[in-house]
């Protein structure tokens, strides 16, 4: 029960830290609404559906920055969850 209520908790921090990996100074995004919707553009939409309408460009990182994303995401919930438990002992 504890799982998800944190994963629930830390939504604010998995887009801080999208906001973070997926923002460059080049193309930066003016708002989190803007690069959760870049991100889930990359994750949804097939490659050979982005290459056919052209949404592909070249300086893409592929999945690599996803797959960190994620993991970042795994890793605080389940460093969370390991304090808690650590601390509060169950």
């Amino acid at each position: 029960m504890l799982i998800p209520i944190l994963v629930v908790v830390n939504i604010p921090v998995y887009l801080f830290i999208g906001w973070l990996a997926f923002d460059n100074k080049d193309q930066a995004a003016s708002t989190f609404f803007d690069t959760i919707t870049a991100v889930l553009k990359l994750i949804l939409v097939p490659r050979i559906v982005r290459v056919l309408l052209d949404m592909d460009t070249s300086e893409s990182w592929g999945l690599f920055p996803i797959a960190a994303f994620l993991a970042a995401c795994a890793g605080i919930v389940y460093g969370e969850y390991a304090l808690i438990q650590g601390m509060f002992g169950a």
